[in-house]
């Protein structure tokens, strides 16, 4: 049951029933912080921030590795009645100067006039905006005012934000109204499904199911830093093991990187205890979905424990899920047909896609086709793609920054991304923007992309197709796993294309290894790849 209004006063309830606790598993050993510990540390934070000059309304942003003054700094601005902006961390600064003007970006759209931020950070953000989130310095003698359900809570960066940053404005009530959403996820009969999780803090995955849950419902979270999920993957599905917590939410690729670091050590983790895996901020690649199968008899996981779902920043977080211990319903559907009509039919004896459903709307959907401005008009039948529009209580606002686009039509949230309804259940076929074009027909990346992943020689996860400007040429970029040959390679993956989608890439370029770029929760950024293959700044193996 969700108790208050606001994240605030979820808190304070979560406090008065002596619940709730953080648990972070750090490299120098283990950290609890109860609510209670939380809420006055909060709470003394936000008097300094009153202190530092902020004001109800005004932006705060976090900048920052998942750790204990993370959230502290987070509850800290929501009790000063201030609008928390997490900023992305990226896991290596290999460029200090372009990452200083990404901040500068972020913080200048969100309109911050100060950031919590990581003592080892803090030289990175503009001057005079980087406070230390060590909790030294005066506080107000004044009480912080309270949030109310309409004021402004978070401005979520949309995965991908980069030059053009576009910051969702979700206020109180529409986060409270998400929490309501993911009830069903965390509740359990009379208790809650105790989780843990590695995805960072400031995606919306990790704010909304990682940072609020043990302040919201009061459960027990524990929390994996995302420098120790990438220095070793499979750390996360030990502690899974000795935690016993109920659930854990990935990405499909974080998931892939922990059982690919398990068959490495043919190693054996006990997940039995897990009632939920559940798939999220990315499509299910049926190339993780071959590796879950071959690692069966080490896991010991349920197959009705895992779990899909599809969300993005625009609405909090979640649209659809599966029905906590429903399994994953998958089908196979026909390239041709989707290509050349757009429509989901079963699969022939033709090239097909395997498909993971996103589960049920929690929210209002509509499958939108051309044509047809009014609430109805355009709207396609079953097993027809179209674009994904979506209309609920915790939609955002409006996008933050001057030159934001209004991406509503008629009250509907346009999300810019491809699916179809089959039976009650969302399948998302892939993004508007990344649609490949051949011979007049559409094709998805993705299905480019799972080809050259099934290929012998190419890492997994790590596979990036588009077309070249003005041309239906496709390119397939890949990385290499081992020393093979570069030439034989990119031939593999040529047919392969042509085997699995019906159309063959027109270049393939090998890539060295760890030249691929992904979001910290594991995204391809696929436009990107595309700037810098087009630019020719890309480093090829040479053939």
């Amino acid at each position: 049951m969700i108790r208050g209004a606001t994240i605030s006063e979820a808190l304070l309830a979560t406090v008065d029933r002596g619940e709730g606790e953080y648990v972070f598993h750090l490299e120098d050993g283990i950290v609890r912080l109860s609510c209670a510990e939380l809420a006055e540390r909060a709470r003394l934070g936000a008097k300094r921030l009153l202190a530092l000059g902020v004001e109800p309304g005004d932006a705060v942003a976090v900048l920052g590795p998942n750790r204990p003054e993370w959230v502290v700094s987070a509850f800290s601005i929501w009790l000063a009645g201030a609008v928390l902006v997490p900023v992305q961390k990226r896991l290596r600064v290999r460029d200090p100067a372009a990452f200083r003007e990404q901040l500068d970006s972020l913080l200048s759209v969100a309109g911050c006039r100060l950031a919590l931020a990581d003592p080892t950070l803090a030289s990175l953000l503009p001057d005079g905006v980087g406070v230390s989130w060590d909790g030294a310095g005066e506080t107000s003698a004044e009480e912080p005012v309270a949030p109310a359900p309409a004021n402004a809570a978070v401005i979520q960066f949309t995965s991908g934000s980069t030059s053009t940053p576009r910051g969702a404005l979700v206020t109180h009530a529409a986060a409270m109204a998400q929490a309501e959403i993911l009830d069903e996820l965390i509740v359990n009969g009379d208790g809650y499904r105790d989780s843990i999780g590695w995805v960072p803090f400031f995606h919306d995955l990790g704010l909304f199911l990682n940072v609020l849950p043990a302040a919201v419902w009061g459960l027990t979270s524990h929390h994996l830093p995302t420098e120790r999920f990438a220095r070793d993957p499979a750390e996360w599905l030990r502690l899974a093991a000795r935690t016993r917590v109920a659930q854990t939410i990935t990405p499909a690729s974080g998931l892939g990187n922990a059982l690919s670091a398990l068959a490495r050590r043919s190693e054996r983790v006990d997940l039995g205890a897990l009632e939920a895996v559940r798939f999220a901020a990315e499509g299910v690649d049926p190339n993780v979905l071959r590796q879950l199968s071959e690692a069966e008899t080490r896991l010991n996981l349920r197959p009705e424990a895992l779990g899909s779902s599809y969300g993005m920043a625009e609405v909090a977080l979640a649209v659809t899920y599966s029905a906590p211990g429903s399994g994953l319903r998958r089908e196979r559907i026909s390239i041709d047909a989707l290509a050349t009509d757009g429509v989901a039919a079963p699969a022939g004896r033709g090239p097909s896609r395997l498909l993971v459903a996103c589960g049920a709307p929690k929210m209002e959907l509509r499958i939108h086709g051309p044509g047809g401005e009014g609430e109805g008009e355009g709207d396609l039948p079953e097993r027809h793609v179209g674009e994904i529009l979506l209309r609920g209580p915790s939609t955002m606002s409006h996008y933050v920054g001057p030159g934001a686009p209004d991406p509503f039509r008629d009250g509907w949230l346009r999300t810019g991304d491809l699916g179809y309804m089959a039976d009650g259940q969302l399948y998302v076929t892939g993004r508007v923007k990344d649609m490949v074009i051949v011979m007049g027909d559409n094709y998805y990346p993705e299905d480019f992309e799972w080809a050259a992943g099934r290929v012998e020689g190419v890492r997994p996860g790590r596979c990036v197709a588009f077309t070249r400007p003005g041309t239906d040429e496709v390119v397939v970029l890949v990385e290499p796993v081992g020393d093979g040959d570069p030439g034989a390679l990119a031939i593999s993956v040529k047919n392969a294309g042509a085997d699995a989608v019906g159309v063959p890439p027109s270049e393939v370029v090998v890539l060295a290894p760890g030249t691929v770029d992904k979001t910290t929760s594991g995204k391809l950024r696929r436009a990107t790849m595309r700037e810098r293959y087009l630019s020719g700044t890309l480093e090829a193996v040479p053939a």
